[in-house]
């Protein structure tokens, strides 16, 4: 597998952030969000949606401030691709040199066709922010880890126009008739993205990884350096079939969190990033994504 450059942090453990799409509901600027995740403990933030309507210069000073490192941003991926020096421009004003792209719907994940097209867009946005000095990485959640339909024979009716669960069910279904619990990553979308790129790099989010039946630190191992940052989240199942899962604290639901970052500890990431998609309340987040990192991390 080709391996993507990735900047250390020059910390021998990863360092700790929190995702503010956690804290959307918060009532407060982005600058304030800033200074109270630093409060608690958390030595990096990564943006999400208001990052892109607030100020960059007042949010570059709340960073210099509160000592807080801005990780990276999640941007949507039509977004980034239409207006890279817009984007270029906003990050190197808030200190910020890393874009992820967030959730894909599966419809990027139907076959090996749609697959490659997503490789070569990414590949090819990956080199466009790469001269900006930005780097891109792909946010991996739940959709990448079902199985490519082309191995059931399937290819030619999923290009019929339908609803995109409609097709997360039939490879669900698939993958529980033909494979049972036998899990392999090649069959994956995932590994075909992973090998159909390489200045592209990886965002996983560990709690979905779960939730789609494979073990994260598998797929930890699997990335190597092409995986700088982490999405500590997890999720609880809600109903058995079909399989819904709901997002719940990183520690209350599926997930061996221990086993997690006790790999992340021995691992070349940069970054563990607290998330939790349902949070009872944005304090609550913050507190408890602060005591976990905190009690994780300590003797670093």
């Amino acid at each position: 597998m080709a391996q993507a450059t990735v900047e250390s942090s020059g910390s021998e453990l990863p360092q700790s952030a929190i995702q503010l799409h956690t804290l959307r509901d918060v009532d407060a600027s982005l600058p304030e969000t800033i200074r109270r995740v630093a409060d608690a403990g958390f030595e990096g933030v990564e943006f999400a949606g208001a990052f892109l309507e607030s100020n960059p210069h007042a949010v570059r000073e709340a960073l210099d401030d509160a000592g807080v490192t801005p990780v990276a941003a999640h941007v949507d991926f039509t977004r980034i691709e239409a207006n890279v020096e817009a984007l270029a421009d906003r990050m190197h004003h808030a200190g910020c040199r890393h874009a992820i792209v967030p959730h894909l719907s599966g419809d990027h994940f139907r076959t090996k066709a749609d697959v490659d097209a997503l490789a070569l867009r990414l590949e090819a946005l990956a080199g466009r922010l790469d001269n900006y000095g930005i780097q891109l990485s792909y946010h991996v959640s739940r959709e990448p880890f079902l199985p490519l339909l082309d191995r059931f024979g399937l290819a030619t009716p999923a290009r019929l126009p339908s609803p995109g669960i409609v097709w997360r069910l039939a490879a669900e279904a698939a993958d529980r008739t033909i494979r049972g619990s036998a899990r392999t990553l090649d069959v994956t979308a995932f590994d075909r993205l992973v090998t159909r790129t390489e200045k592209l790099t990886f965002e996983v989010d560990v709690g979905w990884v779960a939730a789609a039946g494979y073990d994260p630190v598998t797929v930890i191992d699997h990335l190597g350096d092409r995986m700088p940052l982490i999405h500590i989240a997890d999720v609880r199942q809600t109903n058995r079939l079909p399989p819904v899962y709901r997002s719940t604290p990183p520690g209350n639901g599926i997930l061996d969190l221990d086993h997690v970052l006790e790999t992340a500890r021995r691992s070349d990431i940069d970054w563990l990033v607290y998330e939790d998609d349902d949070p009872e309340t944005p304090e609550a987040a913050i507190e408890h994504g602060g005591t976990l990192f905190a009690r994780e991390l300590d003797g670093r």
